[in-house]
């Protein structure tokens, strides 16, 4: 797997692991894969995803494109 510490947010695990790693076949995940899963279960479902994938996915967040997604407005200066 990785020598990076998995990161907890907000009761999701996100790690990043080698691309060799990745059980999933129909996609070429590079030399590392971000997978994501749920803290509370950590044996059920997982996400993976290429670094690019990851990277646009980070980037709309910063842009505000989920934005519409949160039950409340976030805090001013945020």
């Amino acid at each position: 797997m990785s020598d990076q510490q998995p990161i907890l947010s907000d009761g999701v695990i996100i790690e990043f692991i080698d691309g060799k790693d990745v059980p999933v076949a129909h996609k070429d995940f590079g030399e590392r894969a971000v997978v994501m899963r749920d803290s509370k279960n950590p044996e059920g479902p997982i996400l993976y995803f290429t670094e690019a994938e990851w990277d646009a996915f980070v980037a709309g967040v910063k842009d505000g494109e989920f934005d519409d997604l949160l039950e409340e407005e976030p805090p001013a200066g945020s």
